[in-house]
């Protein structure tokens, strides 16, 4: 059998061999990003830290009357490290303001600010004004939609703030509520995510969400926070937490301990969102990070295309294509499988698999599709 492969090779045509030694270039590739960044994240443990320092989050807010009662008080009742919460209402018109309040006047553990008028970039605004009023040297965003969390969360994250860090970092992601946009969301996010503890363990960090990031409140004032790209649309504080963030001043916390959910309805337009600020993002990722990521879409992207061609140009070869294949996935099975055990989300093994078979296609067609729509509304194509 062996050397039916080799003939096949050898008698070929520069197309065959092009086409082979692309495909063999693109296994390897998966092979090294598996083995050096997954499979890494995978098996990352944290250290558990003995002292522990002061917290505050920062929850920023609009018409949340509803999960303001339902799980802002669940916070404020973890009594197990020293943390604020600091609560703006960026111009509500229902109750959620006066429930603050009300609230603020029971527990010494919330602060409460407002934002009287609507404005452009409220959201931004409102989460500047947080940062000031914040007493503690680390600020945490928390959306008033995080409804499940482990009762040691915060004092877990808060230890790593007594370290000799500028960020922590720790996994967050919607609850599954059944409906297939909502586990797109969920799946999308976690890769996201995924990618960002790889590059983190490799020495290229980046964050890819502003949510359940712990980060010290005075390197956000030193670089100015927002400055100029206060009008900047889709992404908010991880934009800025990119500009500072240090390969040696970031910890990744990454246990069902430190993990926090949401409970939230997702729509088509919430996963093209979070596809435009995956491709925002990038715009602000040193060049370094952000060649490594194009290049790592395009691998997925081509990988699959390149089998089918290989198999079509070159038949005597299907056995050892499928083989590469296999290993491939059993590869992502093993290292999805041990990362969403150790986070406790278990319910999303098998849906995650699945959908990633598709999501370079999904996205590549985003891309394709909304690139110039983007441009004609100010926010550009990165690939």
């Amino acid at each position: 059998m062996l050397e039916t492969y080799q003939n096949a090779i050898m008698q070929g045509h520069p197309l065959e061999w092009v086409l082979t030694g692309l495909f063999v270039l693109l296994f390897l590739f998966q092979v090294f990003y598996l083995l050096f960044f997954n499979l890494r994240v995978a098996r990352h443990k944290s250290t558990p830290e003995s002292s522990s320092g002061a917290l505050s989050l920062l929850m920023v807010l609009r018409n949340e009357e509803d999960n303001l009662r339902d799980y802002l008080p669940r916070i404020l009742a973890l009594n197990n490290c020293d943390f604020e919460v600091v609560a703006v209402d960026n111009y509500s018109l229902d109750n959620s303001y006066i429930f603050l309040q009300s609230l603020q006047n029971q527990n010494q553990h919330l602060k409460v600010s407002r934002l009287t008028q609507d404005t452009d970039f409220s959201e931004k605004m409102a989460q500047n004004i947080g940062l000031k009023a914040a007493r503690h040297g680390w600020v945490m965003s928390v959306p008033p939609t995080a409804a499940a969390f482990s009762n040691e969360w915060i004092s877990h994250i808060s230890a790593y703030s007594a370290n000799n860090k500028d960020v922590v970092v720790s996994y967050s992601n919607i609850k599954p509520s059944g409906s297939f946009f909502s586990l797109l969301y969920r799946v999308e996010y976690f890769f996201q995510q995924l990618k960002s503890f790889g590059f983190i363990l490799n020495g290229l960090p980046y964050i890819a969400t502003q949510e359940n990031i712990a980060f010290k409140k005075d390197k956000y004032f030193g670089i100015g926070g927002y400055r100029g790209r206060i009008t900047e649309s889709f992404v908010q504080l991880e934009m800025v937490i990119n500009s500072f963030i240090n390969k040696d001043k970031v910890a990744l916390l990454l246990s069902e301990k430190t993990a926090f959910y949401e409970n939230r309805k997702v729509s088509r337009k919430d996963y093209i969102e979070l596809i435009k600020k995956e491709m925002n993002l990038r715009k602000y990722l040193p060049a370094a990070i952000r060649y490594r990521l194009m290049v790592h879409d395009w691998v997925n992207f081509l990988f699959f295309p390149a089998a089918v061609a290989l198999v079509l140009v070159v038949p005597e070869l299907w056995p050892f294509i499928l083989l590469m294949i296999i290993f491939l996935i059993l590869c992502n099975l093993f290292i999805i499988k041990k990362l969403l055990a150790g986070l406790n989300e278990r319910k999303l093994f098998l849906p995650s698999f699945l959908i990633a078979l598709f999501l370079p296609v999904i996205k590549f067609m985003f891309r394709a599709v909304h690139g110039s729509y983007g441009r004609k509304k100010g926010w550009k194509k990165i690939i």
